[in-house]
């Protein structure tokens, strides 16, 4: 399908670059939607910005965009999100040094770290991130995250900042690191929260 120029609200009283639209599509999935000059100034007489959002409601999905670019010829790229968004990965065992992945979804920045486990762990066990083998860190630490041995039980859940070293590009694979301290062979699910930029 294609826009529909009629299917997109202007919320009155807000500056480019500042906008909120709301769009109504009850056919065009977000794949297409989220396509590069789907909204488009030039063809469409819009005057998108950068940073203004689009609410996109209907039968396929409600989700947030961010308008991520606009060229001169008039073309808009967006991109997933206005709040946070959490990708997850899982590390298979924390019995020893290991690494999961997940992906980037948008470009943001890497705010928080979270990790639960499945077993309790014997010793305290770190576990933090790498962008293209360089750690992201908390302060000047690696490790992000920190799962006390005192007390452990499955369930168990730890949390950390990161504040360097955490700006990431849509696609980047996101290395998940654990210190295996613990030596204990149960799963642990990760969740990492990323501020789209």
């Amino acid at each position: 399908m294609a826009f529909t120029v009629a299917n997109l609200y202007n919320v009155p009283g807000m500056p480019p670059g500042f906008g909120a639209y709301i769009y109504k599509s009850d056919t065009d999935d977000r794949e297409d939607i989220m396509a590069s000059g789907y909204f488009n100034n030039a063809d469409d007489a819009l005057n998108l910005q950068p940073d203004d959002i689009i609410y996109v409601t209907g039968d396929a999905g409600f989700y947030t965009l961010r308008v991520d670019t606009v060229s001169g010829a008039g073309v808009v790229t967006t991109e997933l999100g206005n709040g946070p968004i959490w990708v997850q990965g899982s590390l298979a065992s924390m019995a020893a040094t290991t690494s999961a992945w997940a992906l980037a979804p948008c470009d943001g920045v890497i705010r928080r770290m979270k990790v639960v486990v499945a077993a309790a762990v014997s010793d305290d066990t770190t576990f933090g991130l790498e962008l293209a083998s360089a750690n992201v860190t908390d302060g000047a630490s690696a490790a992000i995250v920190t799962v006390a041995a005192s007390g452990a039980a499955a369930g168990d859940v730890g949390e950390g900042e990161a504040d360097t070293a955490n700006t990431v590009a849509e696609g980047d694979a996101i290395e998940i690191t654990c210190g295996g301290e613990g030596s204990v062979a149960g799963i642990a699910e990760v969740y990492i929260e990323i501020i789209p930029a």
